[in-house]
């Protein structure tokens, strides 16, 4: 194995880390919540604050950790599939989930349900299972480094994204892209690092846009926010738990008494929602007691725990369901993992891992449910159009 510092996914890792050392800082310097409970001022200590950074930065370790171990046991088969079955699936998906959106609007953020006929409904249900951005990421590992390809990809998923009102797909495109160009970034930053430097002032009115235009779909404008609120308010709030675990401890009395509502198993059947649907949601999830905390807030979507508020509250159930949540967690990520072994040669092995940082970020059921879902959909499809070819011999690069 080769040095981790070649891992196509150490860039990605890097920058989660980051994101939850921000908003760290931001919280002790400023006084004030970024992410989902921002502007609200921060009454924490200096050591509670430091408490809250390691419980959140501890996913993140445990996931590369659990990713090493994992990766170190050579499938005795990989499925290598050829392009046009790989273009023929995502097309089709994104296709499908682009009609919806706009015939039904089916995912639309901040929408609590759609209206669609009774004999699509079915086909909408068996969609709602196949993530689009999922398949997009996969897409984009798994094809050969062609950039005007993975940029119509990266639109595709994108145009998705702004059907729905939402950010999210930035998120994978970015992670997609920055594990199969790892190498072609960190070169690019070591012979010539003006231009890398040269395109930061970019990025915030870039983000800072992005935000204005999400904000102009849902018909929720900040126009009151400057960019650097947008950037370290926002944005990088919402890629870390930190500052929503945090919000939980400063008012641990008041959740330790509103989690003790939540049913028995409540992880368990928030998880099987992406498989049973609906019917067999909980009544209170998390999520909901955790946005139950916000009188601002009047919308359909939820704020996310992050893994160790969803332990906190799980604890305050029952041991058992302590037990329960620690242990689904560890053996879907387990299962992702090992199942993504088998996901062709090079970077699209790393599928799984490389998915696997926005759930261990949110710590949601119903996330980590549904990876595990597209994961096995992925390993079926790859399974089915396989190419009959040797086994890889590209030297893996271990994750720690």
């Amino acid at each position: 194995m080769t040095s981790t510092s070649n891992h196509p996914l150490r860039l990605v890792y890097l920058l989660f880390l980051v994101a939850t050392l921000a908003s760290f800082v931001y919280c002790l310097v400023l006084g004030q919540f970024n992410g989902d409970f921002f502007p609200q001022p921060v009454f924490l200590l200096t050591g509670e604050l430091v408490f809250v950074l390691v419980c959140s930065l501890l996913p993140y370790l445990a996931l590369w950790r659990i990713a090493a171990a994992i990766d170190r046991v050579e499938p005795r088969e990989v499925f290598i599939v050829g392009t046009g079955p790989l273009i023929f699936l995502f097309v089709s998906t994104l296709g499908a989930h682009i009609a919806v959106t706009v015939l039904f609007g089916v995912g639309v953020m901040d929408q609590e349900t759609y209206q669609a006929p009774a004999l699509v409904q079915p086909l909408i249900q068996v969609l709602n299972r196949i993530d689009p951005f999922y398949v997009g990421a996969f897409f984009i590992l798994a094809t050969r480094k062609h950039a005007p390809t993975d940029l119509l990809a990266a639109g595709l998923m994108i145009t998705v994204g702004f059907l729905r009102a939402g950010l999210g797909a930035f998120t994978y495109v970015i992670i997609a892209f920055t594990a199969k160009y790892h190498r072609e970034i960190i070169t690019t930053y070591r012979k010539a690092p003006w231009l890398v430097l040269g395109a930061l002032p970019i990025v915030p009115f870039t983000i800072g846009a992005l935000y204005r235009f999400r904000g102009q779909l849902r018909g929720d404008l900040e126009t009151d926010l400057t960019v650097w609120e947008l950037i370290f308010g926002r944005f990088i709030g919402r890629l870390s738990s930190f500052s929503n675990f945090a919000y939980i401890q400063q008012y641990e009395r008041s959740f330790q008494w509103a989690s003790s509502a939540l049913e028995s198993s409540y992880f368990l059947k928030q998880g099987l929602v992406s498989v049973l649907g609906s019917r067999v949601a909980p009544l209170i999830t998390p999520e909901r007691v955790l946005i139950s905390g916000n009188n601002a807030y009047d919308g359909h979507s939820t704020f996310m725990t992050g893994i160790p508020g969803n332990l906190f509250m799980s604890w305050n159930v029952s041991n058992f369901d302590f037990a329960m949540t620690l242990g689904l967690i560890f053996a879907t990520v387990a299962g992702v993992l090992w199942l993504s072994r088998f996901l062709g040669d090079g970077i699209a092995r790393y599928f799984g891992l490389a998915m696997l940082f926005y759930p261990m970020t949110s710590g949601v059921a119903n996330e980590f449910a549904l990876l595990f879902i597209n994961t096995i959909f992925l390993v079926g499809f790859c399974m089915v159009f396989r190419q009959r070819a040797p086994r890889h011999h590209e030297p893996r690069p271990a994750a720690g």
